[in-house]
């Protein structure tokens, strides 16, 4: 039965309303038809499948790694560098480290993916409120922002889980184990600059380039509050792995 509403000519049927795209649709439409995608998610909103699938991706992830990784490897330079370890308590932290890595890894690819999406979309919704053409955004508008275009990175999940369960990885963490990134192909002295190289991922820059077309055509936001929302996010994670170098 048709849903109607009453009008001065009488019964007229409702416009359906439009379904959200499915996971299969997201996954597919990042690659191939981004701009469609985005479209068809200004008319419905979606954005949970999408976080779902880079959580569990990320566990994933982690749990390969974490079952690979030479923890004494990975953690024996970065504690040497701190003057404020002695080095008799370098084994002990090491020892304790390979216990926890593990858990704590798994907690943080569990909740930090969706921590992200959810920051992220509020900052962009607030920016939509004041920057959209047309008619206001709401958040799911901004979630689906947040989440969608992070599906694009999905090939670069399997690719590194593909690396560490067919070689040995040593010490490696998973940013510097694919060789999609500058990182990986110039090596520097500085920390710092090195872990910038790194960020510059080819999987990254496509994110962030359908991040910009999706606030464009999602929350239907201005050129100018689109590059500002884009160029704080870059700042924010690049900023961030640099900080965190050691």
């Amino acid at each position: 039965m048709t849903d109607s509403n009453p009008s001065l000519y009488g019964e007229q049927p409702q416009a359906p309303k439009s379904k959200a795209p499915g996971l299969m649709d997201q996954i597919v439409g990042v690659f191939t038809e981004p701009s469609a995608l985005f479209e068809k998610l200004h008319q419905a909103p979606s954005w949970g499948w999408a976080a779902g699938t880079l959580t569990a991706a990320g566990v994933i992830l982690t749990v390969i790694w974490g079952l690979k990784v030479d923890v004494e490897e990975m953690l024996r330079p970065v504690l040497e560098r701190n003057p404020q370890i002695a080095s008799a308590q370098i084994d002990t932290i090491i020892e304790m480290q390979k216990k926890f890595i593990m858990p704590f890894g798994v907690l943080g690819a569990l909740f930090g993916t969706m921590i992200v999406i959810l920051v992220a979309a509020l900052f962009y919704w607030l920016v939509a409120k004041s920057a959209a053409e047309g008619e206001k955004p709401s958040y799911l508008h901004a979630l689906s922002v947040a989440a969608v275009p992070g599906l694009v990175r999905l090939p670069q999940i399997l690719l590194i889980a593909l690396i560490c369960l067919l070689k040995p990885i040593g010490g490696l963490t998973p940013e510097k184990i694919a060789p999609t990134s500058l990182g990986y192909f110039l090596h520097v002295e500085n920390l710092k600059l090195h872990a910038l190289l790194y960020g510059l991922d080819l999987f990254y820059i496509a994110d962030v380039a359908l991040t910009y077309l999706a606030l464009r055509k999602i929350t239907r936001m201005k050129t100018g509050g689109a590059i500002i929302c884009v160029a704080v996010a870059v700042l924010v994670a690049l900023g961030g792995r640099a900080l965190g170098a050691r």
